[in-house]
């Protein structure tokens, strides 16, 4: 091929090209498009559109080291609604067969959409779909909740990444506390499962590949302080969650200005809260704690690029200092259900 030619080729697929994750791929029979990746620093088409998605080729090109993949910028949208129909499949399917195996399939491909979402807050019908999904999800967990422990653990070895997984685990652990003080009606926890689901949305203002990194810049930092804000501006009135609901969203870091008070670097936060911001009343109930608490421990007990994964009982006595003296009752409800959770 003349190299000009080449040259002129390779350009022109710079710019139409778009990244995806092989994880994407993953749980796809066949590609809907064709996939890029590079090879001798240039664009060579590894899977061609229709052809279909095996192990065996999943395996030949991560051990290639053929990772970083594209697709035309024009044709993403195949791969999101291939996604959406897997899920549509997986949701209705959900009542056969293994419920932990189900569980994880369903959550595996709802943590890979979400990435949609946080790449497309504007997108309607995105949030909307991203909101029934996540409502089936929440429907066949209450239907198991026998099974919420194991399908927990079992979510987490799948090392998504942990702004994308954080979120879930988060909101898996509240739905086993809340089962466990048999206080909540199944319509309840179902809007408190969603609200801890989606409280981080306005994460998504800061690139992901940013929160690898433990020195963010002071303008990633002033985004990630104001996250709740965003968070709320992203959903109000975009989805059917009430007013309390939308509350306890914007309260949901209440602890994490505590957090900096007992300098604990507890999560995602690099404690570069503003003394106003400290200073701010909160008003704090027992749902927004209960969430809160579970955040912090879903997060200490799995891992970060900057810290391995802390014990589950460092976990819970932080949350123990943070709480117990005017939530008592609360952290009594925590313990209560950790007991029975099998030991980290």
């Amino acid at each position: 091929m003349d190299r000009a030619f080449m040259a002129l080729t390779q350009n022109s697929l710079g710019y139409k090209l778009t990244p995806i994750s092989i994880r994407e791929l993953l749980y796809l029979d066949s590609a809907p498009c064709d996939v890029y990746g590079i090879e001798n620093g240039l664009y060579r088409p590894l899977v061609k559109e229709n052809q279909e998605i095996s192990k065996d080729l999943l395996k030949e090109l991560i051990s290639q080291g053929k990772i970083r993949l594209f697709v035309d910028r024009s044709k993403r949208h195949l791969l999101i609604e291939k996604i959406q129909d897997k899920l549509t499949k997986v949701t209705r399917s959900l009542s056969i067969g293994n419920p932990v195996d189900n569980g994880r399939a369903q959550m595996n491909l709802l943590t890979v959409h979400l990435e949609y979402v946080y790449n497309n807050t504007t997108d309607d019908d995105l949030l909307n779909k991203h909101f029934q999904f996540s409502k089936s999800l929440c429907s066949f967990l209450l239907a198991n909740s026998d099974h919420l422990e194991k399908i927990y653990l079992e979510y987490r070895k799948q090392k998504h990444h942990f702004i994308f997984s954080q979120p879930l685990l988060a909101s898996l652990l509240l739905l086993g506390v809340l089962k466990n003080t048999r206080m909540f009606a199944a319509k309840e926890m179902e809007q408190l499962f969603l609200t801890s689901y989606l409280k981080d949305i306005g994460m998504s203002s800061i690139p992901v590949e940013k929160y690898d990194d433990e020195n963010l810049s002071k303008e990633d930092k002033k985004s990630l302080v104001l996250h709740a804000e965003n968070s709320i501006e992203i959903l109000d009135g975009r989805v059917p969650l009430g007013p309390s609901h939308m509350e306890i969203i914007k309260n949901h870091h209440a602890f994490s200005l505590l957090n900096k008070e007992l300098n604990h670097d507890v999560e995602l936060d690099p404690m570069s809260i503003s003394d106003d911001e400290l200073a701010r009343p909160v008003l704090v109930g027992t749902e927004t704690v209960l969430i809160c608490a579970m955040d912090i421990i879903a997060a200490m007990v799995t891992p970060r690029p900057w810290r391995p994964a802390e014990k589950l009982f460092n976990a819970l006595d932080l949350v123990r200092v943070l709480i117990s003296d005017d939530f008592s009752q609360e952290f009594k409800v925590i313990v209560s259900y950790f007991k029975g959770f099998k030991k980290e």
